[in-house]
C-alpha cells in the first residue's frame, strides 16, 4: 500500500486506497470542449471581424482583472488555500471575479484542485493530474476531456463552503455569468466588445490557465522538491506579471498555503502587492507567510545558484560598506592565478574583501551571499570598498561596466 505522507491527514481528499488517485479514464467532455471551442472560436474569428483598439484595451483591461483579483486573489489564494482573511462581500466578489474566468464554478473548481494537489503528493498518480503527457496530448485532454476515476475518492468540502447558498448559486450557473457582461459590452461598444471582453477573456483565461499549468510541471527551475511527490512544481521566470505570480508553482507546491506565491529575490508577485495594498487600508488581514505553516518532513530545500547582479545590486554592494554593520568582510573576490598577486589584489580593495585564488576561473568575480558579478562591475565592486570616493565613482561608472556583457554571464562557484 502506497505511503500518504503526514501532511495530507487533514486534507479535504479522503481515498479508501491512496492508488485509487491513479487508476481510471479520461473521457471525452462534450460540454467542457463545446464551452471552450465556442469561446475560442468567438475570440478567433468574431475578434478579427470586429477588431478596434478600444476592444482590445478592454480585453487585456478585463484579462487584467479578473486574473488578479478573480484567479489569483480569490479563488486561489483564498478560496482554495484560505491564506488570508478578508469580510465577506470582499470575499464573495472575488470568488465571483474567478468564476469569470470561465474554468469552471467555484465548489467544481475546487474539488479539482483539491484532487489534483492530493494525488500530486502521492508517488503515483494519473498523467491527466500531472499533466504528465506531450504538450499536444495534455492539451487535449485539459481542454477537452475529464478523468473518470475507477474509484472517485471523497472529497470533503466545509459545511461554510458546501452550504453557502451564493457558492452554490454561482455553481449552477457559471457559465451564464458570462451573459450579463455580454449584454453589457454589447450595449456600449456592439460585437466587437462581446468578442474581445468575454470571448477572448475566456479563451485566454482558460488556454493560459493550461499553458501555465504544463510548463509548471515539466519545465522551471526549483527552490525545493517534495520527497516521495509524483510530480515536483516549477517557477516559470519571466511570465510573473502576466500571471499575477501564479508561475511561482515550486514556492507553491512546497508552501501551498502561503498568502506570498515569488518568495525569493526576483520573483515578481503582483498578487502579493495587492494584497499589501489591501491589508494597508484594512481590508484583509492574517496573511499568512511559510513561517506560519506547519513544518513538512517531505520538503527539502534545494542548493540555488548565485544570481548574477542587476544594476540596483550593484549599487547596493559598492555602498555597503557605508552602512552600519554591514562590513564589507562578507564579499568575495576570487580571481584567476595568472594574473594580479594576492598582495597587489589587497591593496586595490582594502583589507576587509577576503580573497580566493581560483585557477580555474577566467575572469576576477565577487560573491555577497547569492549574488555574483564578475569582470569590470565586479572590479568595480571590490575597489568601492576601499574608500567612500571611490564607491561614488564606480557607483556612476557602474551602468557602462555592466554593458561588459561577459560579466552577465552567470558563473559556478
Amino acid at each position: 500500500m502506497t505511503a500518504v505522507p503526514s501532511s495530507l491527514a487533514l486534507h479535504r481528499v479522503r481515498a479508501a486506497a491512496p492508488e485509487c488517485v491513479g487508476a481510471g479514464q479520461v473521457r471525452y467532455a462534450p460540454l467542457k470542449s463545446l464551452w471552450f471551442t465556442g469561446m475560442a472560436f468567438g475570440a478567433v474569428v468574431g475578434g478579427v471581424a470586429t477588431f478596434s483598439w478600444a476592444a482590445f484595451a478592454l480585453f487585456l483591461a478585463a484579462t487584467a482583472v479578473v486574473l488578479l483579483f478573480g484567479h489569483s486573489l480569490g479563488s486561489h489564494r483564498k478560496f482554495i488555500h484560505s491564506s488570508y482573511d478578508c469580510p465577506k462581500w470582499l470575499e464573495y466578489t472575488l470568488v465571483y471575479c474567478g468564476v469569470q474566468v470561465g474554468l469552471a464554478g467555484p465548489l467544481g473548481l475546487l474539488r479539482q484542485h483539491e484532487l489534483r494537489d492530493y494525488a500530486q503528493r502521492l508517488p503515483q498518480c494519473h498523467d491527466y493530474l500531472r499533466h504528465g503527457r506531450a504538450w499536444w496530448q495534455d492539451a487535449w485532454w485539459q481542454l477537452h476531456c475529464d478523468l473518470v476515476l475507477t474509484q472517485p475518492p471523497l472529497i470533503r468540502l466545509e459545511p461554510r463552503i458546501a452550504d453557502d447558498a451564493f457558492y452554490r448559486f454561482l455553481e449552477r450557473t457559471w457559465m451564464a455569468q458570462q451573459l450579463p457582461w455580454a449584454l453589457l459590452f454589447h450595449a456600449w461598444g456592439g460585437w466587437g466588445f462581446v468578442c474581445w471582453g468575454v470571448c477572448a477573456r475566456v479563451t485566454a483565461g482558460v488556454f493560459g490557465h493550461w499553458l501555465i499549468g504544463y510548463f509548471a510541471h515539466n519545465r522551471g527551475g526549483m527552490h525545493h522538491t517534495v520527497r516521495g511527490a509524483a510530480v515536483q512544481g516549477r517557477n516559470i521566470r519571466f511570465t510573473s506579471l502576466l500571471t499575477m505570480g501564479e508561475c511561482w508553482h515550486n514556492n507553491h507546491h512546497a508552501f501551498p498555503g502561503s498568502a506570498r506565491l515569488g518568495l525569493y529575490r526576483g520573483e515578481w508577485d503582483p498578487g502579493w502587492w495587492c494584497l499589501l495594498a489591501l491589508q494597508r487600508i484594512g481590508l484583509v488581514w492574517n496573511l499568512r507567510l511559510p513561517a506560519d505553516l506547519p513544518l513538512r518532513e517531505e520538503l527539502v530545500a534545494l542548493p540555488q545558484p548565485p544570481q548574477h547582479a542587476g544594476l540596483l545590486d550593484a549599487w547596493r554592494l559598492c555602498f555597503r560598506s557605508w552602512r552600519a554593520g554591514a562590513a564589507s568582510a562578507d564579499l568575495v573576490v576570487r580571481w584567476p592565478a595568472r594574473w594580479l598577486s594576492r598582495a597587489a589584489l589587497a591593496r586595490l580593495f582594502g583589507a576587509s574583501v577576503r580573497l580566493r585564488r581560483d585557477p580555474r576561473r577566467q575572469r576576477l568575480t565577487v560573491h555577497a551571499g547569492t549574488l555574483q558579478a564578475s569582470g569590470l562591475a565586479a572590479f568595480a565592486i571590490a575597489a568601492a570598498q576601499r574608500h567612500r570616493a571611490l564607491a561614488v565613482l564606480c557607483a556612476v561608472l557602474m551602468p557602462l561596466l555592466l554593458l561588459d556583457r561577459r560579466g552577465a554571464t552567470a558563473t559556478g562557484v
